[in-house]
């Protein structure tokens, strides 16, 4: 970012503000980091303890896990609190009858800050506030804006000192002071999970096993969010307290009940399972609000009045709530065939069908097959000559279709009409309430299916001391259900989902591993490496593309035929005029200005490669890891700094490194002020190359002697030292660009995204 001295350049030249009203109203010696301001080392626990035992009939396993994980803005204000109980039993009743349930128990609660938003967001307002503001003023040393606005019955918020949080005199925005941000709302989440499943084994014959098992999950969460009065600044504000909750509950159930043969027949082996599904969700909610309405929406600004119950009698009271189900039945079969653990071959179907809630009737079943084969080459009698060499080698391919209804809710394909707005249709004081079609219908709705082919080699070398592995995949996504369709009439309304896009996915994944010992001394090594080239193959003619994420007032990703998914669409930028200093763009359409005819491809979030590396090793009791990750040709969409507001402060490699200036009119920058910075911002100068290498964890570890625990009765104890996302390898010039990734329509889209913390952690592991 840019420091005290940079920033009052960088307005001067572009003449946001001029030089003596800088000096003027700074202090001279403040230079604030932002980053400082805001965040310290936080602080993270965890602790386990678990139970287990077992027999020739049966075995038990119960742990508790606390977590306490305290981020890195400063205050409680990015916490996660989880408490998991984990109940595992088996036990063989009769020789043909077994039980077993596993079950896991988790309460949380939750505080995190705003993120990825530039119309708000705490990480995006570190980014911009400019550095000549200081952190807080005591009372004495308040400058006038925030004397006069405090005297004007503005809120202006204070810190742990009774000092008042800055407000900017330079900047005035959507993001202010990030402890403002942080301290005007109170919002806190909680909830648990509850699931498992009950299972039984019934084996009336040698060859068959009949299983049923119940699968369930429970879960709750309530939200509260307390609206406080603020100030931070001039446009962003709030006078009075509102108050809104939210809670909610789901109940999901999937009763399983199958029955598996095997048989061998001297080196003939038989397989074959056949079974069904069913599964249901019933999911509810409700919700309360108490919205200000010249007063405060609460009868007292107290914590222990934050609730619905004490809203005030001028309070406007909203509540909404509504009860969804949606349910699946599944009918399932797969046969087997495998000779002398040579040749494998395997056949499977799927029959999924949905309930009204997520298809019509006429369409709710779809049908989804899969084979596989193998051949174990090196159990071949012609390849026992390699086997000192080459252990084991397996040639493997598989091909095989899955449906998916994640995109649907709540009787999507229905036409539906909706009241709204009132009409004068007849003399006098009556009024009509007026209906109108809110959504079109589609009752040719059906399945996304995804088909995939899969071809593989696993090898082993030198007695299994070096592995390899490889495969090449190719998945086509085919009736993609998607939005924003055009309807052949337009009356109004939306537009149902449709079948309307294929995808494509294809590439290659790499496995090499190489391990060995050397006296005392053992070590190994892993590496992979997997390719994708990911494409959109089909849209529905009456969409030329589907709009992704927005950047201010700019659509930036889009869905297209012909392009990756959600693939950054922007101007294309050619340089800098060295007689002006402003951006110059190319004009695609030979218009002679720029229009969204010159909007075109700049860049995506799909990597062209993504690769990993673990290193371990042992001696004496002390074990050594080191694991990374890294990933090449992505691109991250920088969109920090938005064009409509020239106060903010600035990336200093983005913006003010070798900008153009009068003495530097071969600047590759354009000049502060420059003309077309709406259009620069949505260009591809500032999409940049997000590839990283990051060293995920260096941990390294000491067991004590088992004849040294003996005299303590403790079986195992082992410490240990542990560096996370300690080193990272990049030319983004953003906070990481691990952390720059959204939702599928905003991957790669960088707002301010919270960046993975460097952490040192301490533990050991202890057994009786």
């Amino acid at each position: 970012m840019l420091n005290a001295e940079q920033y009052i350049d960088y307005m001067v030249e572009s003449n946001t503000f001029t030089k003596d009203y800088l000096l003027k109203n700074w202090d001279g010696t403040t230079n604030t980091s932002w980053t400082d301001v805001a965040f310290e080392n936080g602080q993270m626990q965890k602790h386990n303890v678990a139970f287990t035992n077992g027999s020739e009939k049966g075995n038990y396993y119960l742990s508790l896990t606390y977590l306490d994980n305290n981020g890195i803005v400063k205050g409680d204000a990015d916490v996660y609190k989880r408490l998991t109980a984990t109940i595992n039993s088996e036990y063989e009743i009769k020789p043909w009858l077994k039980v077993g349930t596993t079950n896991q128990i988790e309460k949380y609660n939750v505080r995190s800050v705003s993120i990825n938003n530039e119309y708000g967001s705490l990480l995006t307002a570190i980014l911009q506030l400019d550095p000549l503001t200081p952190d807080t003023y005591s009372y004495e040393n308040l400058p006038s804006h925030m004397l006069s606005a405090l005297n004007d019955g503005k809120h202006l918020l204070q810190d742990s000192n009774g000092d008042y949080y800055a407000v900017s005199r330079f900047y005035s925005g959507e993001q202010y002071h990030p402890m403002i941000m942080r301290d005007n709302d109170i919002g806190r989440d909680s909830g648990f999970n509850v699931n498992g499943s009950v299972y039984a084994d019934f084996k009336p014959l040698k060859t068959l096993t009949y299983t049923s098992r119940f699968g369930y999950r429970l879960s709750g969460t309530r939200s509260s969010n307390t609206n406080l009065p603020f100030y931070g600044n001039s446009v962003q504000s709030r006078d009075y307290v509102s108050q809104n909750n939210t809670s909610s509950t789901t109940i999901y159930y999937q009763w399983e009940n199958f029955v598996n043969y095997a048989q061998t027949f001297g080196l003939h082996t038989v397989t074959a399972m056949a079974g069904m599904s069913y599964q249901e969700s019933t999911s509810d909610f409700v919700y309360g609000s108490l919205s200000a309405n010249e007063e405060d929406g609460l009868i007292k600004n107290d914590p222990l009045f934050y609730y619905l119950s004490y809203g005030a009698a001028s309070a406007t009271k909203g509540v909404a709530g509504e009860k969804l189900r949606s349910a699946k039945l599944s009918y399932f079969g797969r046969v087997g065939y495998e000779f002398a653990g040579r040749y494998m071959v395997q056949a499977t179907l799927r029959a999924d069908a949905a309930d009204l809630s997520l298809l019509p009737a006429t369409n709710r079943w779809g049908y989804f097959p899969a084979v596989s084969a193998g051949w174990t080459v090196s159990e071949e009698a012609f390849f026992e000559p390699l086997k000192k060499h080459i252990s084991n080698l397996k040639l493997r391919a598989s091909w095989g279709q899955n449906g998916s209804l994640a995109a649907l809710s709540g009787y999507p394909y229905s036409t539906d009409m909706a009241t709204g707005g009132v009409y004068p249709f007849v003399p006098g004081n009556t009024y009509v309430t007026g209906v109108s079609p809110s959504t079109m219908g589609n009752d040719k709705l059906k399945w996304e299916t995804s088909e995939q082919i899969n071809v593989g080699i696993d090898a082993c070398f030198l007695n299994d001391q070096l592995t390899f592995g490889m495969d090449y995949f190719e998945k086509k996504t085919k009736d993609l259900l998607i939005n924003g369709t055009t309807p052949s009439l337009v009356i109004g309304g939306t537009t149902s989902p449709m079948n309307a896009g294929n995808v494509t996915n294809r590439g290659w994944e790499f496995e090499l591993g190489w391990r060995d010992r050397v006296g005392d001394f053992s070590y190994s090594i892993r590496g992979n490496l997997a390719t994708l080239k990911n494409k959109v193959t089909y849209v529905d003619p009456s969409i030329t593309r589907i709009s992704g994420v927005n950047f201010h007032t700019s659509t930036i990703t889009y869905f297209e035929e012909g392009y990756p998914v959600y693939y950054f669409r922007g101007y294309k930028f050619q340089g800098i005029d060295p007689e002006t200093g402003n951006p110059t763009f190319y004009d695609l359409d030979d218009s002679g200005d720029l229009n969204d005819g010159d909007l075109t491809y700049i860049g995506d979030a799909i990597p062209d490669f993504t690769y990993g590396i673990t290193l371990t090793a042992a001696w004496k009791g002390f074990d050594l890891t080191v694991f990374g990750t890294g990933s090449q040709g992505n691109d991250i969409f920088n969109c920090i700094n938005r064009p409509d507001y020239a106060a903010s402060n600035k990336l200093k490699k983005v913006f003010y490194d070798n900008r153009w200036t009068e003495s530097n009119r071969s600047g590759t920058v354009p000049r502060a002020g420059a003309d077309h910075m709406d259009k620069y911002m949505t260009s591809d100068a500032l999409v940049y190359d997000g590839s990283f290498f990051k060293v995920k964890q260096i941990q390294l570890g000491y067991t004590f002697p088992k004849s040294w625990l003996q005299k303590v009765r403790v079986g195992n104890l082992r410490v240990y030292g542990s560096l996370e996302d300690f080193i990272t390898f990049t030319k983004y010039p953003g906070f990481d660009p691990e952390a720059a990734a959204n939702s599928t329509s905003g991957m790669g889209i960088d707002k301010g995204s919270y960046p993975f913390s460097k952490k040192v952690v301490l533990g050991f592991n202890i057994e009786f």
